[in-house]
């Protein structure tokens, strides 16, 4: 099924059923702008929702063919999966803009300085900011960078707006304070007539020290993060392994201490480290 006919059928359907409620999603229509997520809040959650209702009733179906092949299966469960699978797929439908949010913003700041620097040259040689931008979007110093000097400048080159309006636009829908306040420095310079290749100059120098300082807090991290990982991937693990097998020698349950110990080896240990990685990932800065 072609995604533009999915996305016409639930525009058209399930939109007339969302309308009324779109007023309450109105920090979620936020959130889908600053994600960069070319999508109206409708179209978002008809999609969504569409997709929620169609995978619950799959899961139901097959879910009652299982209860007919295994008879001992519980109807309760037949009922409440999907109703639980409908219930995940709305939380992922208001989490994952969020999420794209989080990455948008990482990937905006670590490209700052970079285009910071390249729009100071750019000034230097007398290049108006319009072609500044316009010159960002060739460049490849970073996808968010580029992909939002795209949309400045077609608001410029095509919408007609000038630049103060374009760039204002742009500190709205961008989810990094820092990137925000960068714009607004330049429409700052601009209202007040002041020289924007000395603002360029100061905030690329701002921002080169933000980002080796941001280097040396993840590095000094690291030793944190590998001390958790030798307490919870390591020590806690092999400690709590001995202790489960002298329970079952020393007389103790030995089914339980099996259920126990398939617990700590299969859910426990992998959960921790999984949770030390995303931990490292997050404070990780882009490169």
């Amino acid at each position: 099924m072609s995604s533009k006919i999915v996305e016409s059928f639930a525009y058209s359907f399930v939109g007339r059923i969302v309308e009324p409620y779109l007023a309450e999603f109105e920090g979620l229509k936020v959130t889908l702008r600053k994600a960069g997520l070319e999508q109206s809040l409708r179209m978002y959650l008809s999609v969504r929702i569409f997709w929620a209702v169609i995978i619950a009733v799959v899961s139901l179906v097959l879910l009652i063919a299982v209860r007919i092949a295994v008879p001992t299966f519980s109807w309760v469960l037949v009922f409440l999966l999907p109703v639980m699978v409908f219930i995940g797929m709305f939380v992922y439908t208001w989490i994952y803009p969020s999420y794209l949010v989080g990455e948008r913003k990482r990937k905006l700041e670590a490209a700052l300085p970079t285009a910071s620097s390249y729009m100071t040259a750019m000034s230097s040689a007398g290049v108006t900011p319009d072609r500044i931008f316009l010159a960002l979007t060739k460049e490849s110093m970073g996808k968010a960078i580029v992909k939002d000097a795209k949309k400045i400048s077609r608001d410029i080159h095509v919408f007609g707006y000038d630049i103060v309006h374009a760039l204002s636009e742009a500190s709205l829908r961008s989810p990094s304070p820092k990137y925000s306040s960068f714009l607004e420095g330049i429409v700052g310079t601009f209202t007040s007539g002041g020289e924007l290749q000395r603002y360029l100059e100061v905030s690329t120098e701002s921002l080169m020290n933000d980002k080796v300082q941001s280097e040396k807090n993840f590095i000094e991290s690291l030793g944190l993060m590998a001390e958790l990982f030798m307490v919870l991937g390591v020590v806690a693990p092999i400690f709590f392994i001995v202790i489960l097998a002298m329970m079952s020698m020393l007389g103790g349950s030995e089914g339980n201490s099996t259920v126990l110990m398939a617990v700590l080896v299969y859910v426990i240990i992998p959960v921790a480290e999984m949770t030390i990685i995303l931990l490292i990932d997050a404070q990780q800065p882009e490169m």
